[in-house]
């Protein structure tokens, strides 16, 4: 626990901080308290605090004063000022002795734990960075450290050329950490393709922060026997394991895991483990497992640990020559080629579905079957519109994404925004009926209203029977659908305005929130919230 101390000479102000926060809860003690500065600093020589809150104005030794002299004792912390003074001299001195925030009282004990929360995230920083400095330190006095890394990197991806290699016995000439006689498996960490640790900002240091916190959280799992090492964007441990092991007993282990990685990098992690094997003449075979068993993210991005042994008892049928799938397919591409689409993303939901529940392609192969389906889009677009494409470039650029996706949800969304773009390209191409050009425009001026296709087609004057005939020939879309679409294109420029979304959602015509989030989500493959997210990064 970080240590905080405060001083005030106000007794009911300095009672008041004590005790109406539950310092315990966010891992902080007070571990003294002063009226004024002089007791103050007698108290700091035995309680050594990692944070000082104080006053200015106090008997004996204002608290710049003290915060002066306590530095000038050599002591090392964090300090925040609480004063009712709002001095320009004040700040300007704070700012001279690095003090951390400057406070003005009155002051809601809400505001006081921000700073002192902010306060304890720079002391932790400061503390992992020397730490990992230590162990960088550390691992460079390792001479043969390299070595071992460069062995069992060759072991994981050159198992052919390695089978005729004593690999117990290189393993102790290396003195690895692992015995290799006995039992052990493989485990993976992968770290989200955008992940960025608000801790540490150097690469390098990052990667031993990640092997520390491992080590720390997993050793006494493995009693020590362990080996930890980076292969590409990977982090992958070997370690040894007991012939009762049941992978149940693990995973309290990657919970921790999983939370020291968020509490102390603050970077969220995906876990593969591979099965048990009896040697480290096998530890290639674990590696592939573990890698497997991270592939199933892909399918399961709510999950964040993976066993392969798990794997084996999945009921997923092969699919390799899958006739239905087939079928869907062409089915999805013979509505695209009748301009039918409104039915063409339902198939394609369809067509996503079926591959989710019901299929067992690996995520490269899923990905390759989303890029033929664009690739097919592709050829329609070009050869029903004259005019130049102008979103070449972006298209590209999705098709350039596609293998880089980690999971099906994320492929998802790029597909039917793909879709989406494209069907709007072609709609806009071709000269479209009077009459379905006044439905637009009563459409675009008050989509916001209870629109229905009747009380359109009464202002158009034709039969709803009629105008919906009109618009699935001139737009391949029905009347519902297109009124979506054109609310969901409104609804995405609210969002990005800093909207609620159940202000967005009336805004838009949708009287229902749930409503409104399903029906965005099916035209734009991803929530409102997601949405909003995405584009707050990209802004």
């Amino acid at each position: 626990m970080l240590k905080l101390f405060i001083a005030e000479d106000e007794d009911t102000i300095r009672n008041g901080i004590i005790s109406s926060i539950d310092w315990n809860m966010h891992d902080i003690t007070i571990c003294g308290e002063a009226a004024n500065g002089e007791e103050a600093l007698t108290l700091l020589d035995h309680v050594h605090p990692d944070i000082i809150l104080t006053d200015i104005q106090m008997p004996k030794i204002n608290g710049l004063d003290f915060i002066q002299q306590a530095k000038g004792r050599g002591l090392s912390f964090e300090a925040i000022i609480l004063t009712g003074y709002e001095d320009f001299q004040y700040a300007k001195q704070s700012i001279r002795l690095n003090v951390f925030d400057y406070i003005l009282k009155p002051a809601l004990p809400s505001k006081i734990l921000d700073a002192v929360l902010q306060a304890k995230q720079r002391i932790d920083q400061a503390r992992l960075m020397n730490q990992q400095l230590h162990l960088l330190e550390e691992y460079a006095d390792k001479n043969n450290y390299l070595e071992k890394v460069e062995k069992l990197h060759y072991w994981f991806h050159f198992p052919d050329q390695s089978k005729n290699e004593e690999k117990r016995i290189s393993a102790k000439q290396l003195k690895m950490c692992i015995h290799p006689e006995d039992y052990l498996h493989v485990g993976i960490i992968r770290f989200p393709s955008k992940a960025i640790s608000y801790y540490i900002d150097d690469y390098e240091l990052l990667r031993f922060a990640a092997m520390n916190v491992t080590n720390e959280t997993l050793s006494s799992f493995y009693s020590g026997k362990l080996e930890i090492l980076f292969d590409h964007e990977f982090l992958i441990w070997v370690g040894n394991i007991d012939s009762h092991y049941d992978s149940s007993h693990l995973i309290p282990y990657l919970q921790q895991l999983k939370e020291n990685y968020m509490r102390y990098l603050k970077l969220p992690i995906y876990i593969g483990i591979g099965r048990v094997k009896p040697s480290i003449e096998y530890v290639h075979d674990s590696y592939h497992e573990a890698k497997k068993a991270l592939d199933e993210h892909y399918y399961y991005k709510e999950k964040d640990a993976f066993f392969y042994s798990e794997l084996e008892s999945q009921e997923r049928k092969l699919s390799s020559h899958d006739k239905k799938l087939s079928d869907i397919e062409n089915e999805l591409i013979t509505y695209i080629y009748q301009k039918q689409y409104d039915a063409a993303l339902d198939k394609l939901e369809i067509w996503l579905t079926y591959l989710k529940e019901n299929t067992s392609y690996h995520k490269d192969q899923m990905n390759v079957k989303a890029m033929t389906l664009i690739i097919e889009m592709q050829k329609f677009v070009q050869g029903t519109t004259l005019t130049k494409i102008e979103w070449e470039n972006d298209f590209i650029n999705w098709l350039e994404q596609m293998p880089t996706m980690k999971t099906f949800d994320e492929m998802s969304t790029i597909l039917k925004k793909i879709f989406q773009n494209l069907f709007e390209i072609v709609t806009a191409e071709k000269p479209v009926h009077r009459t379905v050009q006044r439905a637009q425009a009563i459409i675009e001026g008050r989509y916001t209203e209870n629109l229905t296709l009747e009380s359109v087609a009464n202002e158009v004057f034709v039969s709803s029977a009629y105008l919906s005939t009109l618009f699935k020939q001139e737009l391949g879309i029905n009347f519902l659908d297109y009124l979506h679409q054109y609310r969901i294109t409104q609804a995405k420029i609210l969002l990005t305005q800093h909207y609620k979304i159940y202000e967005v959602a009336n805004k838009t015509g949708y009287k229902d929130e749930r409503h409104f989030s399903s029906t965005f989500k099916k035209w734009t493959g991803m929530t409102p919230s997601n949405f909003q997210k995405e584009s707050k990064i990209s802004s």
